[in-house]
């Protein structure tokens, strides 16, 4: 069944400024750009984390912007009870001596200065300031962090040592040596803190974060383009104690926080959706997030499970690009096309613009020029964070005369001589944030009676791409179904396809270039010729799926097996049960099980032994590299041998899946005297018909249905 879809854009619109900072495109070729988003866990060692970030933003920082104090410290409503604190603190009777920052600076001396400040003048403030005493007091967090300074909404306990980065409004760091401010330590550190609280609040819209170095203090906001500060002011000035206190004041929209999401008094979440005819909108319940992106400038693609009383579905919330054509526009003209497993829209709206949120900043000239730029060949780390099931998201954003302008606009802008107040036809285009719903429940995204000759093979036996799949131009988000494109067979049909990535290669309807600025989507599923940057085809797309079917065997098949085994310690064995819905015959096996049927003697010893996932993944140099050595990685490991030691990664309850991955290898990479082939055939049926045999024959091996 084709999955229903809401598409609201009910998130800020990022406009070209996301894509700002990397290179220009070739003519045919799409650059390269990169996120941490692969990083997580043990991987989220100091060095290979600020390897990354420093590849997201330095092509997107700028200080000293004019208009970020008016913007977010002048003319508040709060502005009234700042001002006072700070005519306190710097008039000379001060019975505090609240002006003596202390010297010398250590970070000791000035927590005890801060936390003596917030406890005489702040406590009827919005926020409290927290300090982190060790790594583990940041209890969400999957790496080793210690934040110097961190904001909280004021009702937690004073002295509370722990904290979620879910509740973290501000971070900040501390240095002695006022030397350091200027430092790309200072801004890596500061970013990592960010990017942890990007993690853990994914729909959030922006984050502050200063930095207090010696007697010098930046203040910074950090969106899904990039970081932009206030310049560099005195401790002793009306503005450092402007910042300090200003935060703690800070209402959830000037702190940056989803208020578009709404939220009840049980905590339960919902989204207002505009749909055809439907102009008030209609209510739908967010569930469960189902993944979410961890990197600073990305689209921060979003999902959730959600029902709007009717139909489950799933919740898309994302940034995209205004070059793009609307997905949702595309989606609409598929159905109208007829085009099969294409998801439904139900509605999209639009929730804010980058050109809103940046109204009244300048950022000419004011892109920072880090002293050590990364070479051009660095791959891309777009991995998604997989919470439960499949599910996929957006991004887009807008410039004004006033707003931060991509690379290549500033490039020209500087070559001519042109006003500010002459804004351009591109800078007047705004960006909007998709956000869109479809269905997660059905067995299928295809209509059961239907057949179709281009049936992508994992659709065939209900096995979907994960959010982490490359997609339109996204960094590192997919659809939940298929994708579509305007390429046609030889018959004249048209195919569906996963967008494998959003290169240049991506074509709309009308068989133009897609404007993609950038060659994105998830480094372990992308196909080797796209790592080479060759023209997208429908193989790739079959490529891309194949491993995405390898990556889920050996990497989430684990944490599949650990609930079985769970549950077959439990005994929990309901007809909804978990086990129930992740393999069709659980129950009755199990039933088998307790009843000492020899049959399933191997599934028995399967749930009550241990095992463990391999320490080093081979398939984590499928992201890690440069895009020619991972491409040279998926070759070696799509050889006979190469996928062999690949399989050895699969857990035990997943040995049924290996000669599929043998047969699909073989169909997808036939060898010839010289190795294997990467080309794709004219006929598409030479690929697509073998493989949905091979689906077939391992379908029937296991016993499952095939609808």
């Amino acid at each position: 069944m084709s999955g229903n879809l809401y598409l609201p854009s009910l998130t800020p619109s990022l406009d070209e400024q996301l894509l700002r900072r990397a290179s220009p495109p070739s003519f045919d070729g799409t650059p390269v750009k990169s996120t941490s988003s692969s990083q997580k866990g043990s991987e989220q060692t100091r060095e290979l984390v600020n390897l990354r970030i420093f590849k997201e933003i330095h092509g997107c920082t700028f200080r000293d912007v004019e208009g970020f104090f008016d913007k977010y410290f002048e003319e508040k409503d709060w502005s009234g009870k700042a001002d006072a604190i700070c005519q306190r603190v710097l008039a000379p009777d001060s019975d505090g001596n609240w002006a003596q920052f202390p010297n010398p600076p250590t970070q000791d001396n000035v927590l005890t200065w801060w936390f003596r400040l917030q406890e005489d003048l702040l406590s009827e403030s919005r926020g409290t300031y927290y300090t982190t005493v060790s790594k583990a007091d940041l209890t969400s967090s999957k790496a080793e962090r210690q934040v110097d300074l961190l904001l909280r909404a004021r009702g937690a306990n004073p002295s509370q040592k722990n904290h979620d980065c879910g509740d973290i409004l501000v971070v900040g760091e501390l240095n002695k040596s006022k030397e350091e401010i200027r430092t790309k330590g200072t801004l890596l550190q500061m970013s990592r803190y960010v990017r942890e609280v990007f993690a853990a609040q994914p729909t959030r819209r922006f984050v502050h974060a200063f930095a207090v170095c010696g007697t010098k203090m930046e203040a910074w906001a950090f969106d899904r383009s990039g970081p932009y500060s206030s310049g560099i002011i005195d401790v002793d000035s009306r503005r450092f104690f402007q910042v300090l206190v200003g935060y703690t004041m800070m209402s959830d929209e000037e702190l940056g926080l989803d208020t578009f999401i709404a939220r009840d008094e049980d905590g339960n979440k919902s989204i207002t959706v505009k749909g055809p005819g439907n102009s008030e909108g209609k209510k739908v319940r967010l569930g469960e997030m189902l993944s979410c992106q961890c990197a600073i400038v990305c689209r921060g693609t979003t999902c959730f499970l959600t029902n709007d009383g009717q139909v489950d579905g799933v919740a898309k919330i994302s940034w995209v690009s205004n070059k793009r054509r609307p997905e949702a526009e595309l989606l609409e003209l598929a159905g109208q096309k007829n085009v099969q497993g294409v998801a439904r829209i139900i509605g999209h709206s639009t929730i804010t613009s980058i050109a809103d949120m940046c109204c009244g900043l300048t950022f000419d000239d004011k892109r920072h020029d880090f002293k050590s730029a990364p070479s051009s060949t660095a791959s891309s780390f777009h991995q998604s964070q997989l919470l439960a099931k499949p599910c996929h998201l957006d991004i887009r954003r807008k410039s004004s005369s006033r707003k931060r302008r991509s690379p290549d606009e500033r490039l020209q802008a500087s070559k001519r001589s042109h006003s500010i107040s002459q804004p351009s036809r591109d800078t007047q285009e705004e960006n909007k944030l998709a956000f869109s719903i479809q269905l997660a429940h059905k067995p299928s995204l295809f209509d059961r009676n239907v057949t179709l000759r281009a049936s992508h093979s994992a659709s065939r036996c209900n096995t979907r791409a994960p959010v982490s799949l490359p997609g339109w131009e996204r960094p590192s988000s997919g659809y939940f179904g298929e994708q579509y494109n305007n390429n046609k067979s030889r018959q004249g049909g048209r195919s569906l396809r996963h967008a494998n990535r959003s290169g240049s290669c991506q074509r709309s309807w009308e068989g133009a270039k897609s404007g993609a600025r950038h060659q994105t989507g998830t480094m372990e599923f992308m196909a080797i010729e796209v790592l080479f940057n060759i023209d997208q085809t429908y193989r790739h797309d079959l490529e891309s799926f194949f491993y995405v079917l390898i990556w889920q065997c050996a990497r989430h098949g684990w944490e599949k097996l650990k609930q079985l085994q769970k549950l077959y310690q439990l005994r929990v064995w309901s007809e909804d049960s978990m086990l129930k819905k992740w393999c069709t015959e659980s129950h009755e096996k199990i039933e088998n099980l307790n009843q000492g049927n020899t049959e399933t003697g191997e599934f028995e010893r399967i749930l009550k032994n241990e095992f463990s996932p391999p320490k080093d993944s081979m398939l984590k140099e499928w992201y890690t590299g440069t895009y020619k050595k991972i491409a040279r990685i998926k070759r070696t490991d799509m050889d006979a041998d190469g996928l062999e030691d690949i399989l050895t990664e699969f857990p035990p309850a997943f040995e049924f899946a290996k000669p599929l991955c043998t047969a699909l290898r073989d169909i997808l990479f036939p060898y010839r005297v010289r190795g294997i082939i990467v080309g794709t055939p004219q006929d598409p049926n030479r690929i697509y018909n073998p493989i949905i045999k091979a689906y077939d024959d391992a379908i029937s091996l296991i016993g499952c249905q095939s609808n």
